[in-house]
């Protein structure tokens, strides 16, 4: 049990406690101004049952203790139900009475649990969900109990905080292709290099390198196949992050579906055992070394749960400063394709690495026009992705609402 630290006890009246007072203080006024014995002795008698309480419910509650225990190995993440544990002990010798606890988890909760028994304790399981990534701080508590008479609230404040680590929302992307060992050769946006073996024919398809459609095949039959290629599967992976400022009013979950589609890049490479690093163009320009096993993973994973979109620089003119500590791969994450991001691309299929993006339709999340506007942005977007298939990379899209939920099963759109 994680110890609740120092607490601070207040004392202050219930609503009978007042009573009592209040009539203890009318009838030692009475008793006063008549001078009758009996009054006295009543008066006497109810300041004494308040005196009783105040000792007796300090005994009961000077030992009670109050902790937080988040469950082993949980980690919690954005928009999804989790569990947290408040412990209670009670390590006097006196049963106490029922007791409220209140706690911000993040939001201020209240809970009545039983009297404690002498030496026990007893456990709240309580629900949570974080809205949002980010660092949440736990705490402070409040643990009240009252006298056996019911006279007296006695509250313990437990100034101890929690810090919790909240991550991005993360989606499975098991059927997306990252050459991993499950690449389909020579699929779209792949560009055969020198040396790579022939491996066979199939039928063309939207986007293959028109440097390898096979024309003899085609004066035979009449129907176009490109050549495979048995590709070297890419080692290493950067996923690269646009964090840019882009105006005074992006929309909040554009910038939580961009982050989150990163973050679900990254578990995807993870769970493939491929390593991995992420670079983010954020003011500070956060990045991370090269890793594949499960602290690295949860170190770039901390960066997600905080970055925000408050850079100045283009995603591609970050990458392409990184060059030689890229690895093979590269997974753009972008909020809306550009002449930047097309010439970054053919930069980096030049060099030979294997390039994805992830275009966030910034326009399906910001407040529309004309619904022909509309469609002008939808088609002028379309047509930009269609570039930078054109330049060599594989082209997903995340649009408003699907967010990065629609990622999932693209198995014959992404690949390397």
């Amino acid at each position: 049990m994680r110890p609740g630290g120092a607490s601070r006890l207040s004392v202050r009246p219930t609503v009978r406690g007042w009573q009592a007072i209040f009539f203890g203080v009318l009838v030692m006024g009475v008793a006063r101004l008549i001078g009758t014995t009996q009054f006295y002795q009543l008066a006497y008698a109810l300041l004494a049952f308040i005196l009783a309480a105040f000792v007796l419910g300090l005994l009961g509650s000077r030992r009670i203790g109050f902790s937080r225990s988040l469950p082993s190995g949980v980690h919690f993440t954005a928009g999804n139900s989790a569990r947290i544990d408040l412990l209670l002990s009670n390590g006097s010798g006196l049963d106490t009475s029922e007791i409220t606890v209140t706690d911000r988890l993040p939001d201020q909760k209240s809970f009545e649990v039983p009297a404690l028994r002498a030496r026990g304790g007893d456990v709240i399981e309580v629900p949570v969900t974080f809205p949002k990534r980010g660092i949440y701080e736990l705490g402070p508590a409040r643990v009240r109990a009252t006298d056996p008479f019911g006279f007296l609230y006695f509250v313990r404040s437990f100034r101890y905080r929690t810090e919790t680590v909240v991550y991005p929302e993360v989606h499975d992307l098991a059927g997306l292709s990252l050459g991993a060992g499950n690449i389909e050769a020579g699929a779209r946006g792949s560009v055969g290099q020198r040396g790579d073996e022939f491996a066979g024919l199939r039928e063309y398809r939207r986007g293959d390198d028109r440097r390898h459609i096979h024309w003899k095949s085609l004066a035979r039959t009449g129907e176009l196949f490109v050549k495979e290629f048995a590709l070297q599967d890419p080692r290493r992976f950067t996923v690269a992050l646009d964090l840019r400022r882009q105006g005074l009013r992006v929309p909040e979950k554009e910038i939580e579906d961009a982050v989150s589609a990163a973050a679900s890049m990254l578990t995807h490479l993870y769970k493939g055992g491929m390593p991995f690093r992420m670079i983010c163009t954020n003011r500070d320009g956060n990045a991370t070394e090269f890793g594949s096993d499960e602290k690295s993973y949860w170190k770039a994973m901390r960066l997600l749960a905080t970055v925000k979109a408050d850079g100045s620089r283009q995603l591609g003119e970050s990458v392409l400063d990184e060059r030689g500590r890229i690895g093979e791969g590269v997974i753009l994450v972008s909020r809306g394709a550009d002449e930047d991001l097309l010439q970054s691309v053919r930069r980096l299929r030049s060099a030979g690495l294997s390039v994805i993006v992830v275009s966030v339709a910034t326009h399906t999340y910001r407040l529309g026009g004309a619904r022909g506007r509309d469609r002008d942005r939808d088609s002028a977007f379309l047509q930009e992705l269609g570039r930078l298939e054109t330049a060599g990379a594989s082209v997903c899209v995340v649009r408003n609402p699907g967010g990065v939920g629609s990622l999932a099963g693209l198995r014959d759109r992404v690949s390397v």
